[in-house]
């Protein structure tokens, strides 16, 4: 049985969370759109979103498509579909070597106990999030542990080397469908993680 002080401890970090997330929200740091869903998530009682990021399409200036930030930089960044013009402007550029990259929804949420871990990761890779787990567990503060709730669905594609463009053309427009379409594929599951956590809520209440 819950001690008083474990519910009090428990309210008190997702009090701390929730006014972060009223924090991004003001100064429009929030990924667009996910005000929504994460107000969803947070809605059980025994869980909390501790970061999110709905999913992206960018163009990295690196020489390997996963160097640290300290090796490489995103030069263009957008929540949104994307055209061939916006890519073929940034690739005009004096810029390289340059990747471009679609990354799925990750969601970062802390909760209260293991049978309620459980079950959120089971539905959430039941919704197409075949990559998540749980990153941490917390063994004396307030909750069990931290899951992080990752979507497959991504991409990356060399756009240019130091010898010149690589993809142009219709080529181009190939690769700027593709992405647009793995972008709302992650949108599309990350509505069906909502929609299935909503109808499940009794398991975190």
């Amino acid at each position: 049985m819950r001690s008083r002080n474990d519910v009090e401890s428990w309210h008190r970090l997702k009090e701390k969370y929730l006014s972060s997330l009223l924090e991004e929200r003001l100064v429009s740091y929030l990924d667009p759109g996910a005000e929504e869903i994460l107000l969803k998530i947070n809605s059980l009682r025994d869980v909390v979103t501790t970061s999110s990021c709905i999913g992206r399409i960018t163009i990295v200036e690196a020489k390997f498509p996963w160097e640290r930030r300290e090796e490489s930089r995103i030069v263009f960044k957008s929540h949104y579909q994307i055209n061939e013009f916006e890519v073929a402007l940034v690739v005009s550029r004096d810029l390289s070597p340059l990747w471009l990259k679609v990354t799925g929804p990750i969601i970062h949420m802390r909760v209260r106990s293991l049978d309620c871990a459980s079950k959120i990761l089971e539905i959430a890779r039941r919704s197409g999030f075949k990559h998540s787990g749980i990153i941490s567990i917390d063994r004396e503060g307030p909750g069990c542990c931290t899951l992080e709730i990752n979507s497959p669905t991504q991409m990356i594609t060399p756009l240019k080397t130091s010898r010149g463009v690589i993809v142009r053309g219709q080529d181009l427009k190939i690769v700027v469908k593709l992405a647009n379409e793995i972008l709302l594929e992650g949108r599309r599951r990350l509505k069906s993680l909502v929609n299935n956590l909503e109808e499940a809520r009794g398991f975190c209440s």
